[in-house]
């Protein structure tokens, strides 16, 4: 099977990259990558300082994005050649020539519309990485604890128009949400169970199964990047967007991947 791999230039994604090309055996893979998620836009200085925490660990010697998709058997494209642009004639030919029977986003950044949509013969999946509908948008984990919910989910879903994660939904996964630790540290906790999920369909749209899903309800909401007053209530309770201390458990993270291959429940 054709598969086509639309990712973003993050920490998250590439933990669950370098899971999927482990795991993920006998395909013909395609690798895209976004920059950035949305549009272009000024963010508080928290939020930046966090980005710049993700790239400092991207480029502590760990296997890099290009080196990733060798180990899928193909190369990294990207769409810096068509303004980061995926729904341009030059997008789309792009998508087109990777000839893909199945489309998976992983944190991409970019917004498909219907021609994108349309192009594999069994649809377009994605991972998000917070519970559906309750927390659409980016930085779920975020909300989450702002809301100082019990657990953290991701979603598997199917993207089947150009609204935000609003597709029928596939399989939720919850782990504990995890207090005394960082933001960042919760949301990359997600991708262990959540890859697995995402493994697992694969698995059964190649046996030619049909995955069962269900209809999203109109409930919910989309949430766009924090504010300032939002990240000072976060701050207020105790919480942080990430912590230097983790930086062992999050290379563990890693190393948990290459020994552990136990397939947890939640698809269904």
């Amino acid at each position: 099977m054709n598969i086509t791999l639309l990712t973003n230039r993050d920490l998250a994604s590439h933990l669950a990259l370098s899971y999927l090309s482990k795991r993920l055996k006998g395909h013909n893979f395609s690798l895209f990558i976004s920059e950035r998620v949305g549009a272009e836009q000024k963010l508080p200085a928290e939020l930046v300082e966090l980005a710049l925490f993700e790239r400092e660990l991207l480029n502590d010697g760990r296997p890099s994005f290009t080196q990733l998709a060798e180990q899928l058997g193909c190369q990294l494209q990207d769409f810096a050649d068509c303004d980061n642009q995926i729904n341009t004639p030059t997008g789309l030919g792009k998508i087109l020539f990777s000839q893909p029977d199945l489309i998976i986003c992983v944190r991409f950044g970019l917004i498909l519309q219907q021609p994108v949509i349309d192009l594999p013969r069994y649809g377009v999946i994605n991972l998000h990485s917070g519970s559906l509908p309750h927390y659409r948008g980016v930085m779920a984990t975020f909300r989450a604890m702002l809301n100082e919910d019990v657990a953290v989910s991701s979603t598997l879903h199917y993207i089947d128009d150009s609204k935000i994660d609003n597709g029928p939904v596939i399989g939720i996964v919850s782990v504990p949400l995890k207090t005394e630790v960082s933001y960042t540290l919760n949301v990359l906790n997600l991708y262990y169970s959540g890859c697995e999920n995402l493994i697992s369909a694969v698995n059964q749209i190649s046996r030619g199964d049909q995955l069962k899903q269900t209809e999203q309800t109109k409930e919910g909401c989309y949430y766009s990047f924090p504010s300032e007053e939002e990240l000072s209530q976060f701050h207020l309770k105790g919480n942080k967007l990430f912590n230097r201390s983790e930086i062992d458990t999050i290379n563990h993270l890693y190393d948990q991947f290459e020994t552990n291959s136990e397939s947890p429940a939640g698809l269904g």
